[in-house]
C-alpha cells in the first residue's frame, strides 16, 4: 500500500475509486464501502482511501478527539483490507474553508483521476459540507466519474456508525464493539516494566500504555483474551488508572494471563477485552485489592467457566 501525508505529493499515475472520510475505527460500515470498491477495481485502476490526520472537528472547535483507533492502526486496517493507496493529510483551515467544488474538480478529478466515487448515504465535503451526495449525483456527468451510493451497514437494527461504538466503549459493552468492528477491540504494544504491584500481589500481571489517541473503554476489569508469541492465552485485564495506588498513573491495561509463567517484558501482545466485570474502584488498602483481584480471578478463571 502506498502512503501519502503531504498534499503536494497527491498526484495519481492510474485512475482511482475513491473513499473519503474519517474511517475512525475502521468498522463494518467502512469496510462494507471498501468492499464495494474493490468489486469494481478493474485493470489499471486503484482504490485510493482519503483521510485525515486529525478528526476534522478537532480542527473546528479546538478541541482534541480520540479515536477508535490510532493513526497507525487506521492505516495498518487500510492495508490489511487491500488499499492500493492511503491518503492521510492535515485538516487544515485552507482546506476546511475550500469550496466542495474546487476539492472535487482540483483534488478529486484533478490530482486523484477519480472515475468512482464509493460513498454512504451521509458522505460531505467542502466548505459547509455542500460536498454531500446530491451535489456529487449532479457533477457526476460533467466531472466524468461514477457514483456508487452504499446504504448504511447495521447491528441490532440500528445503523453502525464511530459515535455508537464510541458509545458503548464508554458503557464497557466490548462484545457490541466487537460485533460492530468486525474484530476484537483492544490494544497491540509492547509490555512495559511496571511497579511489579501484581507479584506483591500474588498475581503477577503485564502492564500496556494507552495511546493518548485511543478513546478509553469504560475503566474497569474485564475477561480478555491475550496472544503472545502466536500463542493465545485466557486473561483478565484491568483497564483504567490504579486509583488505589499512590501517586498519578497514567490509563493503562495491565492483565493477568492464565497459565503463564514466561518472561513477557519488551514483548508486542495483544490483549482483546472480551466482557465488562466491574468498574475500576479504589480500596482503602492494599489487602482489600488483593482480596477482590484473587476474587477477580478465581470467579473468571477459563477452567471454571467450563
Amino acid at each position: 500500500m502506498r502512503t501519502i501525508f503531504d498534499p503536494k505529493e497527491i498526484r495519481q499515475q492510474k485512475d482511482s475509486i475513491v473513499l473519503i472520510g474519517k474511517f475512525d475505527g475502521f468498522h463494518r460500515g467502512h469496510r462494507k464501502l471498501l468492499e464495494e470498491a474493490l468489486q469494481d477495481r478493474g485493470r489499471g485502476s486503484q482504490t485510493v482511501l482519503f483521510t485525515f490526520a486529525a478528526m476534522p472537528r478537532t480542527v473546528i472547535t479546538g478541541k482534541g478527539e480520540a479515536g477508535i483507533t490510532t493513526r497507525e492502526e487506521r492505516r495498518a486496517l487500510a492495508e490489511e483490507a487491500g488499499v492500493d493507496v492511503f491518503i492521510e493529510i492535515p485538516f487544515t483551515e485552507e482546506l476546511m474553508r475550500m469550496p466542495a467544488e474546487d476539492f472535487l474538480q482540483k483534488v478529486l478529478i484533478g490530482q486523484l483521476r477519480m472515475k468512482e466515487i464509493v460513498a454512504g448515504p451521509d458522505c460531505a465535503f467542502g466548505f459547509q459540507r455542500r460536498g454531500n451526495i446530491r451535489f456529487l449525483k449532479e457533477h457526476e456527468a460533467e466531472g466524468g466519474y461514477r457514483l456508487k451510493v452504499v446504504e448504511k451497514e447495521r447491528y441490532g437494527g440500528d445503523v453502525i456508525s464511530s459515535h455508537r461504538i464510541r458509545c458503548c466503549l464508554s458503557e464497557g459493552k466490548v462484545e457490541d464493539v466487537e460485533a460492530m468492528l468486525g474484530r476484537p477491540y483492544g490494544f497491540c504494544s509492547r509490555v512495559l516494566h511496571g511497579r511489579r504491584l501484581g507479584s506483591r500481589l500474588g498475581f503477577p500481571t503485564i502492564n500496556q500504555e494507552i495511546s493518548p489517541e485511543r478513546y478509553l473503554p469504560a475503566f474497569g476489569v474485564y475477561t480478555s483474551e491475550v496472544v503472545l508469541e502466536g500463542k493465545r492465552y485466557q486473561g483478565i485485564s484491568n483497564v483504567g488508572i490504579k486509583p488505589t495506588i499512590s501517586g498519578r498513573n497514567a490509563a493503562g491495561v495491565e492483565t493477568y494471563l492464565y497459565g503463564f509463567a514466561g518472561d513477557a517484558y519488551e514483548k508486542i501482545v495483544k490483549v482483546e477485552l472480551k466482557h465488562f466485570v466491574r468498574p475500576e474502584k479504589r480500596f482503602d488498602s492494599l489487602e482489600e485489592l488483593q482480596e477482590q483481584v484473587r476474587r477477580d480471578c478465581r470467579e473468571n478463571d477459563p477452567e471454571n467457566r467450563k
